[in-house]
C-alpha cells in the first residue's frame, strides 16, 4: 500500500502567515516593540486554541497535539508577561 502524500499548507495560510510577520515588524519599527510583542503573544495564544481544536486532518500533525498547546501556551504567557513587564519605550 502506498504512502499517502502529505497535506502541503495551502497559498492562503503561507500569505496569511507572511501578512501576519510584516505587520508585526512594521509594528515594532513604527508604532513600539511592546505592542508588536503583545501582538505576537495573541497569535501564539491563537494558534494554541486552533491545534487544540482543529480536527485531525486539518493539522500539520509532526508531535502531540498536547506537546504544541503546550509549548504555544507557555510562549503566549511569557511574552504577555514581557511585554506587559518590560519597559521597552
Amino acid at each position: 500500500m502506498p504512502k499517502s502524500q502529505p497535506e502541503l499548507t495551502s497559498w492562503r495560510v503561507a500569505a496569511a502567515v507572511l501578512a501576519a510577520t510584516f505587520v508585526l515588524v512594521s509594528l515594532a519599527a513604527l508604532v513600539s516593540a511592546r505592542a508588536a510583542i503583545l501582538s505576537l503573544a495573541v497569535f501564539a495564544l491563537a494558534g494554541a486554541g486552533a491545534r487544540a481544536f482543529a480536527p485531525l486532518g486539518r493539522a500539520f500533525i509532526v508531535r502531540r497535539k498536547i506537546v504544541d498547546v503546550s509549548v504555544l501556551l507557555i510562549l503566549g504567557g511569557v511574552l504577555v508577561f514581557l511585554g506587559v513587564t518590560t519597559p521597552l519605550g
